[in-house]
């Protein structure tokens, strides 16, 4: 090869390197404006306050290094209910470094040739007790892995991995067995469009003493992007193949739902939604559960449906299912529902006293939302459907409002009449007379320090009789139908008359006036005076 071969050689390969050395400072420069619109969506949660934020930014290579602390006024509402661990958790710091490479080629080092403005794999870094504990579990591997690919688009993939494991404690008894993780986001530039894809195979926990819990193939799939109208529309589905619980040993319960509406909404509800008991030793097992909801624009106005539904559920031998439910809300109006979380979202809620903040959220709620009742909304259970060892239920129905005005709403009446609705309902017999039997035992409370108390079966016959009387009362004036162990009905409200399968049925503001009742007149005491002859 002759020396002028060489130097084309040499100056080729000079003139490559070059090249490479601005693309991969050009990429550099665009990674950190992605990575930094990256790290202001995390600063603006209310979840976290950033203590510390340095990006390093390098030739060929970056560095980012960021410190997190949840936000405690977030919190201390709820310290009181919270265990003594997980308070001590909310002063924990989440420290996690960015290794950023540039592109055109950011995987060259380790053969992987696609191209992409940088690649970014991030560490987590853990205090020694937390990194010692962890081991317990996975061992040598990363607890957590964590890569995003940025593109040269200004969008990305992120991918998340959970390695799996295997736990034993032999002394306790307690065996985890968990399948390991795995998600996927690819988001356009913008982040506004986004595919999520997460699976998780399985997660099994056995307590020789207190039970066993189960999970198996548990998968989210979600594709969103922005419409028109400002709303994200898309679909995601649910899915999970498997649940079992077996409960050893009777678990009392509170949960305080109050406490959860309000971390969740911000608004204050009372007590009395809080359900208590206690949870006997049962065995329960979902099978083939799905979740799936889809949301489309007509124009400025948006449809979306819900459809839940499952093969079985058994319940200490007590089978129910299958289970599809199918329902929907139609032409609600793109803009406002944009306008609405708008408002919602700008109520500041840090150190708020919550009867001002309930009040915020309830003036904002009417005050941004009431348009949407003026936009001929529907509501639709296309199909509910549960077979039950008694039989089956089935319900459709729809409410859909017509042509309401400002005036409509601040008048009851006025307002019912622009109200359609209609609904078909099939109950299991049966199952009826159980929920009524079961109502009657709470209402009539057997003393049995009383003079000859009535026997729970005296209650029980009582109440069958009444049920089995009441309903053959319903069937010869027509309300119902009773078709074998089926008891089928049909309720129409035009907004005008309402009918129960076909029966008009007079409400009590329709109800006719009676006639006031005109006092006898008395008698006069000259008539009974005889006149004289």
């Amino acid at each position: 090869m002759s020396k002028q071969t060489w130097r084309l050689a040499a100056a080729g390969v000079a003139l490559s390197a070059l090249c490479y050395a601005g693309a991969a400072y050009w990429t550099g420069l665009k990674a950190e404006e992605t990575l930094l619109e990256q790290h202001r969506m995390v600063a603006g949660l209310p979840l976290f306050t950033v203590q510390s934020h340095d990006y390093q930014r390098g030739w060929f290579s970056s560095s980012e290094k960021t410190e997190l602390v949840l936000n405690r006024k977030l919190f201390e509402p709820y310290l009181n209910i919270l265990p003594e661990q997980a308070r001590g958790m909310l002063d924990a710091k989440i420290v996690y470094t960015h290794h950023i490479k540039h592109g055109p080629l950011p995987g060259l080092t380790d053969f992987d040739l696609r191209p992409a403005r940088a690649l970014v794999s991030t560490e987590f870094i853990m205090s020694d007790a937390t990194r010692k504990t962890l081991s317990k579990f996975f061992g040598d591997a990363d607890p957590i892995t964590l890569t995003n690919r940025l593109y040269f688009s200004g969008g990305g993939e992120l991918q998340v991995a959970i390695p799996k494991f295997d736990y034993e404690e032999t002394l306790s008894g307690v065996k985890i067995r968990w399948g390991g993780f795995n998600g996927k986001v690819d988001y356009a530039s913008g982040y506004q469009q986004y595919h999520i894809d997460a699976r998780l195979p399985g997660l099994e926990v056995d307590a020789a003493i207190k039970g066993h819990v189960e999970f198996k193939n548990v998968a989210f799939v979600s594709e969103t992007t922005p419409g028109k109208t400002g709303v994200d529309i898309g679909n995601s589905e649910l899915t999970i193949e498997n649940i079992q619980l077996d409960s050893r040993e009777s678990v009392p319960y509170e949960i305080r739902l109050n406490e959860l509406v309000y971390l969740l909404t911000r608004i204050r509800v009372g007590e009395f939604i809080n359900p208590s008991g206690e949870i006997k030793p049962s065995k329960a097992e979902l099978k083939k559960l799905r979740y799936r909801v889809n949301t489309e624009e007509d124009g400025e106005f948006v449809n979306t449906r819900g459809r839940f539904d499952f093969a079985s559920l058994m319940i200490n031998k007590t089978t129910v299912g299958p289970l599809e439910l199918d329902v929907s809300a139609n032409h609600l109006h793109g803009p406002t529902l944009v306008k609405l979380d708008k408002a919602l979202s700008a109520i500041p809620f840090e150190g708020k006293d919550p009867a001002e903040l309930r009040r915020a959220y309830v003036d904002t709620v009417l005050r941004e939302g009431a348009p949407l009742l003026k936009q001929d909304p529907i509501v639709k259970v296309n199909t509910l459907k549960l077979q039950l060892p008694d039989g089956v239920v089935d319900v459709s129905g729809q409410v859909a409002l017509k042509a309401v005005q400002d005036a409509d709403l601040h008048k009851a009446l006025d307002f019912l009449a622009k109200v359609h609705a209609d609904a078909k309902l099939s109950l299991p017999r049966q199952t009826l007379e159980d929920l009524v039997v079961a109502q009657a035992r709470n209402l009539f409370m057997v003393d049995e320090r009383a003079e000859n108390p009535p026997s729970v079966q005296e209650i029980d016959d009582l109440a069958k009789s009444l049920f089995s009387s009441q309903l053959l009362q319903w069937r010869e004036q027509g309300y119902v139908v009773i078709r074998g162990g089926q008891i089928d009905t049909a309720l129409t409200w035009d907004g005008q008359q309402l009918t129960v399968n076909k029966q008009p049925i007079s409400l009590p503001w329709q109800e006719p006036e009676p006639e006031p009742e005109v006092p006898s007149e008395p008698q006069d005491a000259a008539a009974d005076v005889k006149k004289p002859a």
